[in-house]
């Protein structure tokens, strides 16, 4: 197996930048429940369809959420793809003012803090876009859960002082088009994408490089000019793409696993940032990519 190594200093330090300025997640919230009732909820814990961000984690944090990674939300867009392991978008928690529930509709409509427009998470399929946290309510501990169409379930719940998405170098980095036939394959514009990688301790680590059969590792660097899938082996996870290199074209085999520190570390996917946090691409999910030309 091939040997990757994730690039230090400057990324180090803009990896720990992003995080700082993703803020804390919140401790109250305030809900709307199934019989139209609003309760103040306070010291929340998330559960369910929240995760760390561990590729984003910095050791010598100030703090425990800063130390273990930031808290997002994770949603499943309509056009994330029909695949169980589909296309995820990664919303800062502390980014999110609210959260509406439609079961006539199977919507969840995100609002995020310095983006006009809501984010919507479909819930057509089960366990998607499903939102499980507790906390205290007069003094008792209750559980609350939206979206999954059980019963009471909540309308909504709003999250007080939330703060804008760290800025983005660039949201205009790639096209990257879909498999996703209901939508014509739609092509979604990103910024710079980076590999994601899973430890066998469960951590995560970002590298601009991913292990190539026979070859030297396949780098997301500003020579490579396009990417399109030709198979992917859901057994193995072995890729088969034809990438664009400068002017030579060629057909790679990517590997999904690699070493890093003495630890065995599997293939997840591409991640790139969007405006309102980053997207995760599991490779059997993308067809092509482009990079956009910088004038």
């Amino acid at each position: 197996m091939t040997r990757l190594w994730v690039a230090s200093g400057v990324l180090a330090m803009t990896l720990v930048g992003i995080a700082a300025a993703a803020g804390e997640p919140p401790t109250t919230a305030t809900v709307v429940d199934a019989d139209n009732n609003q309760q103040h909820v306070r010291e929340v814990k998330f559960g369910l369809g929240t995760r760390r961000l561990t590729w984003l984690a910095d050791p010598d944090g100030e703090t425990d959420d800063a130390r273990r990674g930031p808290l997002v939300l994770e949603v499943r867009e309509p056009h994330s793809t029909t695949y169980t392991k589909g296309i995820v978008t990664y919303v800062p928690l502390a980014s999110v003012e609210s959260i509406q529930y439609d079961y006539d509709k199977k919507t969840a409509t995100i609002a995020v803090k310095g983006r006009e427009a809501p984010l919507i998470g479909t819930l057509e399929y089960k366990g998607l876009n499903v939102l499980g946290f507790s906390g205290q309510v007069d003094g008792t501990t209750q559980t609350f859960s939206g979206g999954a169409f059980t019963k009471g379930n909540i309308r909504s719940v709003a999250f007080p002082q939330p703060v804008p998405v760290p800025p983005r170098k660039s949201l205009a980095a790639w096209h990257i088009q879909i498999d996703q036939p209901k939508a014509m394959n739609p092509t979604l514009t990103v910024g710079e994408v980076q590999f994601v990688y899973q430890q066998s301790n469960g951590s995560e680590f970002r590298t601009d490089a991913v292990a190539v059969y026979k070859s030297d590792p396949l780098r997301f660097d500003a020579k490579l000019a396009s990417y399109t899938t030709l198979a992917v082996d859901p057994a193995s996870g072995i890729v088969t793409a034809e990438v664009q290199v400068g002017d030579q074209e060629r057909v790679i085999v990517l590997l999904p696993t690699t070493q890093k520190d003495g630890q065995r570390a599997t293939l997840v996917g591409l991640v790139a940032e969007v405006d309102v946090g980053w997207k995760l691409f599991p490779l059997h999910t993308i067809k092509s990519m482009k990079r956009l030309r910088r004038d």
